[in-house]
């Protein structure tokens, strides 16, 4: 198990603010990072028959908050505009892309959405995004957008995602092992520390603390 796989949409706020700390895990066990952006409109509506969180009466609200606050946590800008876009043209410049080029790309798309508020579904926001990233050109660019090819690869990679059992963004994969959501980073951080197995840790997110300091596990 050489790499790790991150899951992720344009949509989701949490796989912005999940992206720092998952590309720093990669590098800290020397794995390979593997940016895999698919379709969740489709797992969340179509395969389990949900409506988009932001959109769920209660859990909608709940998570507008909840991004908010763990952006302050972690020192992250976070936009206030939660609201929906067409992600796969994003989607299709990532899978047309050279593969040393598509965490530039990824990560410039999820900071100017996330961060800067642009709106990703107008294409000339989309385009100006790209162009800056990685260079791409107009000419390019149409291309891709307008590609049956493109469209169907974003489709093969949300089939590959939902036959994996993924469901939710972000979502990590290290082998056969599945981790849905940043705060579930430090588990995939302890099970890769422990050699691609679980055994109790000494210390975790979840451990009590006692005057300050962690209990420790004897």
């Amino acid at each position: 198990m050489d790499s790790i796989e991150f899951y992720f949409d344009f949509v989701s706020p949490y796989a912005y603010l999940a992206s720092n700390a998952i590309e720093a895990l990669a590098d800290r066990h020397g794995k390979k990072l593997h940016w895999l952006p698919f379709r969740l409109g489709v797992a969340v509506v179509k395969v389990m028959g949900l409506k988009p969180l932001l959109d769920t009466p209660l859990k909608g609200p709940y998570a507008r908050h909840d991004a908010s606050r763990m952006a302050k946590v972690l020192g992250l800008p976070l936009t206030d505009d939660f609201s929906m876009f067409d992600p796969v043209p994003a989607q299709q410049l990532m899978y047309t892309q050279p593969l040393e080029q598509r965490p530039v790309l990824a990560k410039a798309l999820l900071r100017a959405r996330w961060a800067e508020g642009r709106r990703l579904g107008d294409m000339d926001i989309l385009f100006d995004v790209a162009r800056k990233a990685v260079g791409l050109d107009e000419q390019q660019f149409r291309e891709t957008i307008e590609s049956k090819q493109s469209r169907s690869a974003v489709n093969e990679a949300t089939r590959a995602a939902v036959s994996r059992g993924v469901f939710g963004s972000p979502t990590f994969a290290a082998g056969n092992e599945l981790f849905w959501g940043g705060d579930r980073i430090w588990l995939l951080d302890q099970y890769l520390a422990a050699g691609a197995q679980y055994v109790p840790a000494a210390v975790t997110p979840l451990t009590p603390k006692i005057d300050g300091n962690e209990t420790q596990r004897t």
